[in-house]
């Protein structure tokens, strides 16, 4: 009786610590998609969330060289290669900027920036992919893509899913967890 018992206490163990695992695995599916995240992830040297505090156009000093936007962000939220409550700043290529590349004092944005380059230049990964605005309740903005999720929140754009800054550093880690 008490072998059988033994037995049965082990089996309800299991089943429950399994059923956690399970309900964890089953949550994946229900989480937004966010495009191109290995990409976006493997090639960032920069990944935070931020304000926008100043942006600076810098004419170019001498004959060969470009015209450089200087922008700088407090960092609210650390991912990769910064601090939270760090003021960073960057310098972009002003060519981006005809191309509609451009922040605003006070924007709240997630970015996913290049390494700076030789010249000590980067932009987002891969373009407008490589950065996400933050909606005014603080959710980062991610388009939809097919096998997202439905919304959580009804008050969001059509096409998008909304998530916290968390959500997605979450979803980073665990990106790369499964591809090493």
């Amino acid at each position: 009786m008490r072998f059988l018992v033994r037995k049965l206490s082990v089996a309800l163990l299991m089943i429950v610590l399994c059923r956690g695992a399970i309900a964890e695995r089953m949550e994946d599916p229900t989480f937004p998609v966010i495009p191109n995240l290995h990409m976006l992830s493997r090639s960032s040297g920069y990944v935070f969330s931020g304000t926008v505090i100043k942006v600076e156009s810098i004419a170019p000093r001498r004959r060969n060289a470009v015209a450089v936007m200087r922008i700088s962000f407090r960092i609210g939220g650390a991912i990769r290669g910064v601090r939270r409550g760090q003021i960073l700043t960057i310098r972009e290529w002003a060519g981006l900027w005809q191309t509609g590349e451009r922040y605003r004092p006070g924007e709240r944005v997630v970015l996913f920036l290049y390494s700076p380059s030789k010249l000590g230049l980067t932009s987002p990964v891969g373009g407008v992919t490589g950065r996400f605005r933050i909606n005014p309740d603080g959710r980062v903005v991610v388009p939809r893509t097919a096998g997202s999720r439905s919304p959580r929140d009804p008050t969001r754009l059509p096409g998008t899913d909304l998530l916290t800054v968390r959500e997605l550093a979450r979803a980073l880690q665990r990106d790369h967890e499964e591809r090493p």
